[in-house]
């Protein structure tokens, strides 16, 4: 490992981290915890010396470094933050996303569950501003719900019309100030949710359940194989050919959990 920058410190004003909390989104809370509307104004200011740390951060990167910073063991932010090891595979923790890193296993958006968030808001202790956290799956291209509150994420904010970021300070909030605590997204039939429910639950985010077939791949391969099975289930093998730009989430979540049923069913 190389050795940390020597100006770099534990600082005084932590935070506690949250469960399947990314780096980044820890970075953006302790910014939140100094004072800073932007984690990268409060990276320049405390002037370590590190080349764009939040997106080094993003690419599961310079984790020592952070929990210098933040006062934690390395492995306790590597556990819920999607790193690639020296043999190019993508993982969570224990679980693996990819054979490969893979930028199409991550979402471009800063997609939040706004049920989480009132709860972060209810439940977790410290400073309000502090309290509402990013969860390692909203960041998974695969996962369109939160299982745990049976929702669509929400990958657009009604204000500005823009894709919420995914390292802001603080999730709550849209890059054009408006609070995404506040609003409803779409809810979904409870067999709509078996996709994500099972992919979340490999990651220990709501209660597991193991499949005959999607055990045996990894996270990204295995929410593809559901959707592709559940395209063929609900249009027919005879339908157009499978597109990888399925955008509509509310349409992904019913194929992907038509195809987790259907494969459940053939290899029994």
């Amino acid at each position: 490992m190389k050795a940390l920058p020597p100006n770099l410190r534990p600082i005084p004003l932590r935070v506690r981290p949250a469960p399947f909390e990314p780096a980044y989104g820890l970075l953006g809370r302790l910014a939140v915890r100094h004072g800073y509307s932007a984690s990268r104004a409060f990276v320049a200011d405390m002037a370590f010396g590190i080349t764009d740390f939040v997106h080094e951060l993003e690419c599961g990167r310079r984790l020592a470094e952070l929990a210098c910073l933040a006062g934690l063991a390395e492995a306790t932010i590597a556990a819920s933050t999607m790193v690639t090891d020296q043999a190019g595979t993508l993982w969570i923790g224990a679980e693996q996303v990819d054979v490969a890193a893979n930028h199409r296993a991550v979402s471009a958006a800063g997609r939040v569950c706004p049920c989480c968030l009132r709860i972060d808001l209810e439940t977790r202790a410290g400073p309000e501003s502090c309290r509402p956290h990013r969860r390692i799956w909203w960041d998974l291209t695969g996962v369109v719900s939160c299982p745990a509150h049976g929702v669509l994420l929400l990958d657009v904010c009604p204000n500005c019309g823009n894709s919420p970021s995914r390292v802001p300070t603080s999730p709550r909030h849209c890059r054009c100030g408006h609070d995404l605590a506040g609003l409803a997204t779409l809810p979904l039939d409870d067999a709509d949710l078996m996709a994500d429910r099972y992919l979340v639950g490999r990651l220990g985010g709501v209660r597991a359940s193991a499949h005959p077939l999607f055990d045996r791949m990894s996270l990204h391969n295995a929410a593809l194989a559901m959707l592709r099975i559940g395209r063929a289930g609900l249009l027919g093998a005879r339908s157009l050919p499978f597109r990888k730009d399925i955008t509509e989430p509310a349409l992904w979540a019913k194929m992907a959990s038509i195809g987790f049923r259907e494969a459940a069913s053939n290899e029994s």
